[in-house]
């Protein structure tokens, strides 16, 4: 490798880094699943710092370390993907209804909002599998279509659920 071929790697991968460090650090959660491509392409960046040679042993064997860590969490990585996958149940314009990532816990469904390229979180359903839905703004709450569970059952049905607790308050308080 060439001297600026080296620069530039390095420098690369040291924005990618910083990038995947500000959304992961800030617990941004990124649309279209970018947030894996992020570290997808942080981690090759750090593989490959592995090909860098230099005249100093001491550096050669700091880079070939440092990238054997990033081929670890790379690994890591995938491992965590297929772990936490979060399928989606049903989208809007604005709105995604997603089967929550977590491994224990008893949310079945969240509702995020789409902010160009965010998915922010605005609330966590117990018990129910959307099959559809439509957001009443105006009102701040959601109809959703699907299966609600109960202790032994499931019923097939339509609820109407509050979504968007501030956008009532919101609206309660310019009616006063």
């Amino acid at each position: 490798m060439k001297r600026w071929q080296k620069i530039l790697l390095v420098a690369f991968h040291a924005v990618m880094l910083a990038l995947f460090l500000f959304v992961v650090l800030n617990g941004l959660q990124l649309r279209w699943r970018l947030g894996y491509v992020l570290f997808g392409i942080t981690a090759l960046s750090g593989c490959a710092v592995y090909f860098i040679h230099g005249k100093n042993a001491v550096y050669n064997t700091i880079s070939r370390i440092y990238a054997f860590c990033w081929m670890l969490l790379s690994i890591a990585g995938i491992i965590f993907t297929f772990l936490t996958f979060d399928t989606v149940y049903c989208e809007t314009d604005k709105y995604i209804m997603k089967e929550p990532s977590e491994i224990i816990g008893f949310d079945s469904a969240i509702l995020y909002e789409k902010k160009g390229l965010l998915e922010v979180e605005k609330q966590r359903y117990k018990f129910v599998r959307p099959k559809s839905m439509i957001p009443i703004d105006s009102l701040g709450a959601i109809v959703i279509y699907g299966d609600f569970y109960n202790v032994e059952t499931s019923e097939e049905g339509v609820a109407v659920l509050h979504s968007m607790i501030r956008l009532m308050k919101r609206k309660l308080n310019n009616m006063h």
